[in-house]
């Protein structure tokens, strides 16, 4: 058997041995190599040994012969055949990858799948040889998209085999992450080993390595790598791998050295990782692993970690992970890495930081704590370790490191709670930390916040916090002060004294800092801490339980005091402690606490507290009395309780204050409100605590502030009334205070004849005198409140003194001021005691003249003088309310008082004239003191002696019916007046009174009444009244029975939601129905405001029909101004009403909702309001009445009401803000409707309006068309609405800025559409492209009419609209789709393509298609490449555009599109290309031929090399175009295609040839033209080339030369000569057609011609072509006569035959020729019969010499010079004569060349001839006399040399 096999090999070795030839051999091991590979597997040794000899020699043989190729089917089926052993698959790989090399790489990829097939169970070694087989050819493996995904099983088989594809992805990410060393940088980074660290491989281990490389056998170029990856990456963008396989392989090619590579892997993780699992364990363990590297116990295996850049790129995606986040341990190594590594950079620091964010962020506390400790303290060692850093970079990644530890700590508590270090470093560092720095500093605080919130009160670790917190608070920097206020108003609920204790010291003025300030300011303000801590939203309502006691609040003030550094930093003087500013705000707070505790259901804490407490402990009797009986309690409980004590410290406090050297105004107000309160409502013991500070107060009402003398006079009223201060010495003060009044009045007498006296001292007296006023008003009704006697002629003294001041006139303001003094103390003294038993006569001082005091009505009528005819405001209102309060007492019925009230009434009625607010109120209050006496709410506040003695109040039935004849008038005379300061001043009042008045019997029986009045005046014009009456409605509906309620709330909705009045108003003469100036003026100049003037404007302007217009226009003036009062009054009741409400809730909210945005400002801020009141949570009502509201929006833009229209639009903005996609959809299409219905209103404001609405509609739809915002079936919907609408209607509008929005939106959707823009693709695309010339600015298509009129070119122009439409962002938002295009997708859009290529109109358009073509054919070429031939089609009827712009882009996108069309698609595209060119007798068309071949061999080079027999013929001949402009676009084409070499004309001699053949015989001179130049320079540039084809051309010329002459037949001629020339000894032979005889007479022939400028050019050829074959044929008998006739002929006899202008000049040009072809075929030498012409010549050449101009001279020289050199020998006679012609030439001193000439004459006849002796001697003369006179040296030289020959 053995033998067998021996005996077969060796024939087998024979027969390789005996293969000399290629062939041979190649078929040998076809046929043999499979089998003898096979017989590896025998088990007799010398089989395999021979195997092995035969294999040797056919590696040595074919190794050596890469033309030799291998069976490889054979062999591939061998080696895939798991029958045959290893070691048959060993050597067969052997060769099959030898032949893999030799076959091409499209053969190869067809084979992949077999190759990979079960790969992983392949022997290690056979792998990496087979997976470098695949590399190569991966780039050109091709598959059906819809193929592609079966593919991954049926074809590849890696869900059955997973690890072939596991095995193959880790090879390929291998190879991408593989840079190569250059030898320079192996040989540095070697060791003494020699070995290369593998940290030079950044992600390789050393097998990975040997893999790539393939043990070193492989070794890629730079270009090579790039396209062994760029092949990866084409694979691996199949559907056969899924999204998680590819991203570790894109990342790592994304940063890759090469550029292809790296934007080849961008797109593909654009395009293709959008289905990634980013939450996959195993993609993100990979991804981590990649990073960080390998370790192992085999360190071959091991990895180390990747370059730099792929790390950033890597964080990028671990960062989206939260998978990720929780791997801890990894995530520690990758930020210490990051952070700290040695090979760390600062943009790689910068990403890691952020990763770490995330980390903090996302990851499970519980995965984060084992390593939270170690994270912080890696953090914050960093940012110990850079302590001072600088640049933008630097500073980010600190503050980083600073918000890591904040978010480290909030997720893991426990980290920040065991070291608290961490906060009050971080603390410290807001102090020395740059500003970009201590913004991250901020945010870290702010999140550790959190850590806190839930702590115990109780923990130890408060003590800690809050020293840290104090620390912060008291430095003097502002920022940590801040941040320690938000941990405080965090941290510790409103409650904790500490807490409001820092709030007080961050009140001081050290730092002036506003968000300081209101942060202080909102710690002080109470609040509800909510669930993850901070104060609630504002508007909730907090518990007093929520408050700190009044008594621990104290208690902390007392106990605790800022430090000495606090104190010394602060700008104030210092008050127990702290600073004035602090302790003024501290005095201010503890009240605020003492009046809340007192009231814990009377005041409702809210934001508006602290007005409320105001308010109530002046006007509230039940929170006085509240506030009394807490006082009470703690002052008389027991003495050592904790209340006392804290009240007793709260008098302190307050004792301490009243300092006179501290005279800071705020701080003697908020001192001296508390100590009125405390004094007027506490007990009667505690007054006498601060008897002691009796003169401090004394001296304190003579202040020259205004505000203290104000609070000091009550307030020492008060205490020096009391029973503890003697009467004596209480009389005795008010004789002081009355002798100041009227001293100071004395003074004033004399300073009015005494001018010298100071203005500073009248000042001073003033407010002396009117401290002295109130201060006597206070103490004397004090007195009188407790009943204390005076003597009445100290009453007498203080009542002539008040009396006396009001009786002055008030003519300045330092008078106006002591007369409203003294009316206020008239008022306060008035309330109590009669002013009529008061005002009794007096003695003056001395008791010299006795006087009497004006009676009771006298002074009423004085203080009613003064309300009438004053111009102060305060005395006006002093008068007003003294009036009232005078009437308190009036009782007793007499006839007296009944006067006297009535002259009070009418002077309260008369002040309505005053058109004053202020007054009105103030006479309200009158009205309600004259009517209720003190049971008035207004008199509540003057209560303030604890012993309080009132008089009766007033009930007799007389003053009942006084009261009720008041209203009445009010009613009937003010209400309804149509003075609007009469109904305003009606309104007040009746709010007073219903305010003032509760319970009382006559407000009971007006109630109706009431109300009817409010509801009128609620519909007044003036905003104000109808404030007023809102508010009164309010109160009726309070104080009313069920009946009323219902009523009102029926009138009120009816109002607001139907535009119902409220109450009808009739229209007379003097109703005014607007506002002065509203409509203009009348003829006349006056305003238009009554019902009389429109009338009598109407009939001026004989028009009647306007009165009506302009009562509609009132009427909508006065619906809308009830709908404003109605918002009044609702908002009121709303307060009260809000259970009753709700039935009205569906009708009111959606009009309520949009009356907020009414154009008219005092209609929405109505509205805002009662929403504020309506609405305690907006959101939650919006969401629950959001289809109401919707609806009604809707409808309301398009109602007929432009105020409607525009509130809706800005309603329609509000609303759909953050809406989520459920709400919205149902409403999308109508909304973008009827926005841009809106958009197009004709009322300006509405536009505007409507584009804000536009702009957030676009908004919304982009973010809803987001699919990484939105899952893909939600954003499809939205795409389903919004993209058809504005392609179908928005983009093609008519209305500009329709047109506007509708792209606008439509380029953003297609920015962030991605996978959702493909259903639109083909319509989005198609719209876009047609709007760039429909929205292409209207100027430039009326530029395009008149450029003549602006100096440009249409080209410029053109030019220019290419340009906008480049830069159009509607070529941005096309580009953006490019992405998404796939093949369904390139299905739909082509066709619309196509016809915008055909069909499509404008510039723009047109060249935003061909733009948008190249687009395609560069970034999706696999998709468009089953289109290209359609595209080629359409566009080569798109490029003879006769606008050279398109024509150019359409050209330019045809050498894309040739990059993938077919052969025969080319073919055509050239046949068509041709024929425009050579066919059409257009310029354009011939233009467009040149143009679109020169943009082919551009862009598609190679693919125009692979049709070079079509498209050069065309590009040569097209080359030598007679026109200039074509001719330079036809070179340039030539250079793309070949470099510029002429190679290709040698190839492609024969398509040359056939290709100008039958143009030469065109009917078109022009293209006869451009044939002859081409076949002329063919020949000139071939050379001896053309000799093969000689037998092709000669017949063309031939025939072509036989024609008459035409322009550019001279290109033929020369052709001819050149070709003649060059196949010289083809022509000559016998057998050659023609025969050279037949030659010779066509170039005789064609000399002939009468035609001169042809006769020119043929006279050359005719010179070339004899000389050439002088010696080969004779002709010179043929050709001498007519030469010579041309040589001697006359050419100003000849001019007069011919027509043309310039006949000399050519005539001069043939003559010259003529002299030149005359001896080109004289050869005496090979035909001596050519001797008998001799003479004949001679004489000819050297008798024509002279006479004729220098160029047919120099003809004539060179002509006699080859006649020379063709003799051997000459007679003398011709000697003679060209000695002679000589002599002349050389004595030609003008032009050189004539003298050159002659020397190359005399030169050749001394070098050729033996001269005589007889010649010699004529010559030497000649030549002496020409070296004396030659100025040329170097003819000189030369005639030198003749002389010394001679």
């Amino acid at each position: 058997m053995a033998s067998n096999e021996l005996l077969l090999l060796e024939r087998v070795e024979l027969k390789l041995a005996m293969s000399s030839t290629d062939e041979q051999l190649q078929r040998t091991i076809s046929t043999f190599l499979p089998p003898v590979l096979l017989k590896l597997a025998s088990p007799h040794e010398q089989t395999r040994k021979k195997v092995m000899e035969i294999l040797t020699h056919v590696s040595k043989r074919v190794k050596a012969n890469v033309a030799i190729e291998l069976p490889f089917d054979a062999l591939m089926e061998q080696f895939c055949n798991d029958e045959n052993p290893a070691i048959v698959k060993n050597f067969t790989i052997i060769y099959l990858d030898m032949c893999i090399k030799r076959l091409p790489a499209d053969k190869i990829a067809k084979h992949i799948p077999q190759l990979l097939h079960g790969l992983s169970k392949r022997p290690i070694a056979q792998r990496a040889t087979i997976l470098h087989m695949v590399l190569p050819a991966l780039r050109k493996w091709h598959l059906e998209p819809g193929q592609q995904e079966q593919a991954r099983e049926s074809v590849f088989h890696f869900d059955s085999s997973p690890d072939d594809a596991t095995l193959l992805l880790n090879f390929f990410l291998d190879v991408m992450l593989y840079q190569p060393l250059t030898p320079r940088q192996q040989k540095d980074a070697a060791g003494e080993d020699g070995v290369v660290p593998m940290t030079l491989y950044p992600g390789l281990s050393q097998s990975a390595l040997e893999d790539v490389t393939n043990h070193g056998k492989t070794a890629w170029t730079a270009g090579e790598l790039a396209e062994i990856k760029l092949g990866i990456v084409h694979f691996l963008l199949s559907r056969v791998f899924t999204d998680n396989e590819r991203l570790r392989i894109l990342i790592a090619g994304t940063t890759d050295s090469s550029h292809l590579v790296v934007a080849a892997s961008e797109d593909g993780l654009r395009r293709w990782t959008g289905n990634v699992d980013m939450e996959n364990a195993q993609l993100v363990q990979s991804l981590y692993a990649l990073y960080l590297g390998t370790t192992g116990r085999i360190a071959k295996l091991s990895r180390s970690p990747c370059a730099n850049p792929t790390k950033i790129k890597l964080l990028q995606y671990l960062g989206k992970s939260v998978k990720a986040t929780n791997m801890p341990k990894k995530m520690l190594r990758i930020v210490f890495d990051g952070v700290n590594g040695d090979g760390s950079n600062m943009r790689l620091q910068r990403s890691t930081m952020a990763f770490l964010q995330w980390c903090t962020r996302m990851c499970d506390a519980s995965e984060l704590a084992p390593v939270a400790f170690m994270l912080v303290q890696g953090m914050t060692n960093y940012i110990k370790q850079h302590p001072e850093v600088s640049g933008h970079d630097a500073e980010t990644i600190k503050g980083y490191a600073y918000v890591a530890c904040g978010l480290i700590v909030r997720k893991v508590p426990k980290v920040g709670l065991d070291d608290l270090q961490i906060v009050a470093q971080f603390f410290e560092s807001l102090v020395y930390e740059p500003p970009n720095v201590r913004v991250y500093v901020q945010d870290a605080l702010s999140s550790m916040i959190d850590i806190f919130t839930d702590l115990d009160l109780t923990s130890p670790i408060h003590d800690t916090v809050q020293d840290i917190i104090l620390k912060a608070v008291e430095l003097n920097n502002a920022n940590t002060r801040y941040m320690a206020l938000k941990y405080t108003n965090s941290i510790y609920p409103f409650s904790s004294p500490f807490g409001r204790y820092v709030c007080l010291l961050a009140r001081s003025n050290s730092i002036a800092k506003l968000e300081i300030a209101e942060e202080a300011k909102r710690g002080l303000h109470p609040f509800v801490r909510g669930a993850n801590g901070g104060a609630l939203a504002t508007g909730e309502r907090v518990p007093v339980s929520a408050l700190p006691s009044f008594a621990d609040m104290v208690h902390y003030l007392a106990q605790h005091k800022p430090g000495d550094a606090y104190r010394l930093a602060s700008r104030s003087p210092l008050i127990m402690g702290y600073p004035l500013e602090v302790f003024s705000d501290m005095l201010a707070f503890l009240r605020l606490l003492l009046v809340l505790e007192a009231n814990p259901t009377t005041i409702l804490i809210d934001d508006y507290v602290e007005d409320k407490v105001d308010t109530s402990m002046s006007d509230d009797p039940i929170a006085m009395d509240n506030v009394k009986r807490a006082l009470a309690d703690a002052w008389q409980g027991d003495e050592n309780s904790h209340e006392h004590a804290a009240l007793q410290i709260w008098c302190d406090m307050l004792s301490s204050a009243l300092d006179p050297a501290l005279k800071d105004p705020l701080l003697v107000a908020t001192v001296a409100k508390c100590l009125l309160e405390l004094i007027s409502l506490g007990p009667a013991s505690i007054t006498s605590a601060f008897f002691t500070r009796l003169p401090l107060f004394k001296s304190l009402t003579l202040s020259n502030k205004l505000e203290t003398r104000q609070w000091m006079a009550r307030l020492y009223g008060i205490i020096a009334s009391d029973v503890q201060l003697p009467q004596d010495a209480m009389e005795a003060t008010l004789v002081e205070y009355a002798d100041i009044i009227v001293h100071h009045a004395a003074n004033t007498a004399s300073s009015a004849s005494n001018k010298t006296v100071a203005a500073v001292s009248t000042v001073d007296d003033t407010d002396r005198q009117h401290g002295a006023l109130l201060t006597l008003g206070y103490l004397l009704s004090r007195a009188f409140y407790r009943q204390r006697e005076v003597h009445d002629a100290v009453i007498a003294r203080c009542m002539g003194a008040i009396v006396h001041v009001i009786q002055q006139p008030a003519r300045d303001s330092q008078k106006q001021l002591l007369a409203a003094a003294a009316c206020h103390a008239l008022s306060e003294i008035g309330r109590i005691k009669s002013v009529g038993g008061l005002l009794l006569a007096t003695d003056n001082k001395n008791g010299e003249d006795v006087t009497m005091a004006p009676s009771r009505a006298e002074l009423i009528k004085r203080l009613s003088e003064l309300v009438k005819t004053s111009k102060d405001t305060k005395l006006q209102e002093q008068a007003l309310l003294a009036l009232g309060n005078v009437s308190i007492t009036m009782t007793d019925e007499n006839d007296e008082n009944d006067a006297d009230l009535q002259l009070i009434i009418d002077g309260l009625f008369a002040s309505a004239d005053s058109k004053q607010v202020e007054l009105n109120f103030a006479g309200g209050e009158a009205w309600s003191a004259l009517a209720f006496g003190w049971p008035s709410q207004a008199l509540q506040k003057y209560k303030d002696v604890s012993d309080l003695a009132l008089p009766p109040a007033p009930t007799s039935e007389k003053h009942t019916a006084r009261c009720q004849q008041i209203m009445d008038t009010m009613v009937k005379k003010y209400v309804a007046s149509d003075r609007a300061w009469y109904r305003k001043a009606a309104c007040i009042w009746l709010l007073s009174i219903l305010k003032f008045g509760v319970n009382q019997p006559i407000i009971s029986a007006n109630l109706r009444v009431i109300h009817a009045s409010f509801s009128r005046l609620i519909g007044d014009r003036d905003d104000f009244t109808q404030e007023v009456a809102s508010k009164g409605l309010g109160l009726v509906y309070e104080y009313g029975d069920a009946a009323i309620k219902e009523d009102m709330l029926y009138s009120l909705v009816g109002t607001f939601t139907e535009g119902q009045r409220i109450q009808a108003q009739s229209v007379t003469d003097n109703t005014v129905l607007f506002d002065e100036g509203t409509l203009g003026s009348t003829p006349d100049g006056s305003s238009i405001t009554t019902y009389k003037e429109l009338c009598s404007l109407a009939s001026e302007l004989n028009q009647p029909d306007l009165i009506y217009k302009f009562m509609n226009l009132a009427n909508h003036n006065a619906m809308w101004t009830s709908r404003r009062g109605a918002a009044f009054g609702f908002q009121n009741l709303m307060a009260v009403a809000e259970k009753e409400m709700e039935p009205y809730l569906s009708r009111l909210i959606p009009k309520l909702y949009r009356y907020q945005f009414d154009p008219n400002p005092q209609v929405n801020q109505s509205m805002k309001s009662i929403w504020q009141s309506l609405v305690k949570d907006h959101q939650k009502t919006v969401d629950t009445y959001f289809a109401q509201i919707m609806d009604d929006v809707l409808k309301g833009l398009g109602n007929r009401q432009w105020r409607v229209r525009e509130a809706c639009c800005a309603a329609v903005t509000d609303l759909v803000q953050g809406r989520p996609l459920v709400q919205i959809e149902p409403y999308l299409e109508t909304l973008w409707f009827m926005a841009f219905r809106a958009l197009d209103d004709i009322k300006g404001s509405v536009r505007q309006a409507a584009t804000q609405t536009c702009k957030q509609l676009t908004k919304l739809t982009v973010h809803y068309c987001d699919p990484q915002v939105v899952s893909l079936a939600d954003g499809a919907k939205v795409m389903d609405i919004v993209m058809p609408f504005l392609l179908q209607k928005g983009i093609v509008s008519d209305a500009e800025d329709v047109q506007k929005f509708s792209l606008d939106a439509v380029l953003r959707v297609c920015k962030t559409g991605a996978a959702l823009l493909k259903k639109y693709i083909p319509d989005l695309v198609d719209t876009l492209l047609q709007s760039l010339s429909s929205l292409e600015p209207q100027s430039m298509n009326y530029l395009s009419f008149h450029v003549e009129q602006y100096n440009i070119s249409q080209e410029q122009l053109d030019n220019a609209r290419l340009s906008g439409a480049k830069n159009s962002p509607m070529m941005e938002g096309i580009e953006h789709c490019v992405s998404q295009i796939d093949e369904d997708v390139m299905q739909a859009l082509a066709p619309k393509l196509l016809y915008l290529v055909r069909k499509g109109t404008g510039l723009p358009t047109k060249a935003g298609t061909a733009r948008f073509i190249v687009t395609l054919v560069m970034n999706r070429r696999s998709i468009f490449e089953p289109h290209a031939d359609n595209f080629l089609k359409a566009l080569s009827g798109a490029i003879k555009s006769k606008n050279p712009v398109i024509r150019k882009t359409f050209a330019t996108a045809t050498g894309y599109v040739c990059q993938l069309a077919t052969y025969d698609r080319l073919g055509a595209l050239l046949k068509h290309l041709k024929k425009l060119y050579v066919e059409e007798n257009d310029e354009d068309a011939h233009a467009a031929a040149a143009v679109t071949a020169m943009e082919m061999t551009r862009f598609a080079t190679d693919r125009m090399k692979s049709v070079a027999p079509e498209i050069v013929p065309l590009i040569y001949f097209g080359e030598h175009d007679p026109e200039d402009a074509l001719k330079k676009v036809w070179a340039s084409a030539w250079e793309n295609l070949t470099s510029g070499t002429r190679s290709m004309v040698t190839l492609h001699v024969e398509e040359i040839l056939t290709f100008i053949e039958p143009l030469l015989n065109s009917s078109s001179w022009k293209v006869k033209q451009t044939a002859a130049l081409t076949l002329a320079d063919m020949c000139k540039s071939s050379g001896r080339e053309m000799e093969k084809h000689a037998h092709k051309l000669m017949p063309v010329m031939v025939s072509t030369l036989a024609t008459r002459s035409w322009t550019g037949k001279e290109n033929v001629l020369d052709a001819f000569a050149q070709l003649c020339v060059t196949t010289k000894d083809l022509v000559c032979s016998p057998e050659h057609k023609p025969p050279l005889a037949e030659i010779t007479k066509i170039f005789v022939r064609e000399a002939k011609r009468k035609n001169r400028t042809y006769q020119r050019h043929a006279l050359v050829s005719l010179e070339v072509f004899l000389a050439g074959y002088g010696d080969r044929v004779d002709v010179q008998g043929d050709v001498q006569d007519f030469l010579l006739d041309l040589c001697t002929m006359d050419e100003d006899a000849v001019m007069e035959d011919e027509d043309s202008d310039n006949a000399k000049p050519l005539l001069l040009m043939i003559k010259a020729n003529s002299f030149k072809a005359l001896t080109a075929a004289y050869q005496p030498k090979v035909f001596p019969s050519q001797l008998d012409h001799a003479d004949t010549l001679s004489e000819t050449l050297t008798a024509t010499l002279q006479g004729n101009v220098w160029n047919i001279q120099l003809a004539i020289l060179t002509s006699l010079q080859v006649f020379i050199s063709r003799m051997d020998q000459a007679n003398d006679a011709i000697a003679q004569r060209i000695v002679t012609a000589a002599a002349h030439a050389l004595a030609d001193l003008k032009y050189s060349a004539i003298r050159t000439a002659a020397v190359d004459v005399v030169d050749t006849m001394v070098k050729e001839w033996t001269l005589s002796l007889t010649i010699r001697q004529q010559l030497k003369p000649v030549v002496t006399k020409a070296i004396g006179t030659e100025p040329t040296a170097l003819l000189k030289d030369r005639l030198q040399k003749i002389d010394q020959a001679l």
